[in-house]
């Protein structure tokens, strides 16, 4: 999983993962992707996930230089 997600790929994960629980008879298999969906689900509904992306995707916030 990555965190820097925007919220309409996370609820593609989400639904990727329904799918694939669906998809199995491998209990284990299929508790993991319904986890999974969920995460992504919770992802997608926090506040600030929508279209921008987390800090270290971008780079340092900040850069000091010691005077010389």
């Amino acid at each position: 999983m990555t965190h820097s997600d925007n919220r309409s790929d996370c609820f593609e994960r989400a639904q990727m993962h329904d799918r694939l629980a669906a998809s199995t008879n491998d209990t284990a298999a299929r508790q993991m992707h319904q986890a999974m969906a969920a995460e992504f689900r919770r992802r997608a509904a926090q506040p600030g996930s929508d279209d921008m992306p987390q800090p270290s995707a971008r780079g340092p916030l900040l850069e000091m230089s010691a005077p010389g």
